[in-house]
């Protein structure tokens, strides 16, 4: 199943993908069909099929992560709403059967309603989001080592 896996080998390099943070647990990039402008994908290297098999360690990361790119959208780029969400089987949503959790900043409001309302990300717009988050990322690591996830460098 890992090898077939499309965030495996994003995870790899082996598939591209628009990175925004990557460390030895995690690697976020953006959502190649986005919500809202700045949806992103926060997924565990190894290969989990959801966040009920992940162990409790990769779940603790991947969602600290996700609450720091979360800081960044809401307290430094001014977005008024960031849904965080992962969705656990076909039943609950899931298409890539691969943990990931989502974190969509919500810029006009709408939230649930609008959850499914996808676009094509184009080029533009990545650039667009990778320059609004990489002066900031930063942030994540140390959230990371503020929760005794990784060590201080």
């Amino acid at each position: 199943m890992a090898r077939e896996c499309i965030f495996c080998r994003i995870a790899k390099g082996e598939a591209p993908a628009y990175k925004v943070y990557e460390d030895e647990v995690s690697l976020v990039f953006l959502d190649i069909f986005p919500v809202e402008k700045g949806h992103l994908l926060v997924t565990s290297r190894e290969h989990y099929e959801a966040v009920h098999n992940a162990p409790p360690r990769v779940v603790a990361h991947v969602f600290t992560v996700a609450a720091a790119l979360a800081k960044i959208y809401r307290d430094i780029l001014g977005a008024p709403g960031v849904n965080i969400v992962t969705n656990s089987g076909r039943a609950a949503g899931q298409e890539v059967f691969h943990f990931h959790v989502h974190v969509i900043p919500r810029w006009r409001g709408g939230g649930w309603r609008r959850l499914v309302e996808r676009h094509v990300l184009t080029e533009e717009e990545a650039r667009e989001v990778l320059g609004m988050l990489k002066p900031h990322i930063g942030i994540v690591r140390k959230a990371l080592i503020d929760a005794g996830l990784v060590g201080g460098e």
